[in-house]
């Protein structure tokens, strides 16, 4: 029996005073949830908030990878990236998937999307379309994850959440990170290489 490869994945990570804002964001909401009737209150326990420090926007999940694939995307990442840094800002919440019942809430990139669209198809898309197995065709939805759902929640409850008011940022992108995702005993996230963004201006 072969052996289980790495979970790895790419990100750009936020700073400190954005994750302080928007860890905020994450208590407000959840002292929300936990003033509303039984839609939520009875599933807290299947309500699981990501932690500040442990926030990142990826930008491309590898899955399982061997030692070969790991080294194609650390060569691909031994390099500076032609993109110039930007700054990031968050705004406004939502859930995946759209149908169906939701799983995932989330907060929504507002300024720097269109820089981080052109950092996932220029350098994920072109630079690491040799390391990975197989081309996906699934859409790039950049966003932070704030808390996931085990339990189905009804739609029309989690509408009023998503409607509340939510902005974070700016935040300093200059670098790419590449992490291994350990699950147990809880998620930790370990920085295995990253590539430095050009100076901008």
């Amino acid at each position: 029996m072969g052996s289980v490869g790495k979970r790895l994945f790419i990100a750009v990570d936020i700073d400190e005073t954005t994750r302080a804002q928007v860890g905020r964001i994450s208590t407000g909401l959840r002292d929300v949830m936990e003033a509303q009737p039984a839609a939520f209150r009875e599933r807290r326990r299947g309500l699981s908030w990501v932690r500040p420090d442990r926030m990142h926007l990826t930008l491309h999940f590898f899955g399982s990878a061997d030692g070969a694939l790991e080294e194609r995307v650390r060569g691909a990442l031994a390099r500076p990236i032609a993109q110039p840094a930007f700054d990031l800002s968050f705004d406004g919440l939502g859930c995946f998937p759209e149908r169906g019942s939701p799983r995932v809430l989330w907060l929504g990139v507002a300024a720097g999307l269109e820089q981080l669209h052109r950092l996932h198809a220029d350098f994920v898309g072109l630079d690491l379309s040799r390391a990975l197995p197989e081309r996906t065709n699934e859409p790039f939805t950049p966003h932070l994850t704030l808390a996931r759902f085990r339990d189905r929640v009804p739609k029309v409850k989690l509408a009023e959440i998503t409607s509340i008011p939510a902005s974070a940022g700016p935040s300093r992108i200059d670098r790419v990170t590449l992490y291994e995702s350990r699950l147990s005993p809880g998620p930790t996230y370990i920085p295995l290489a990253e590539a430095l963004l050009a100076r901008s201006g």
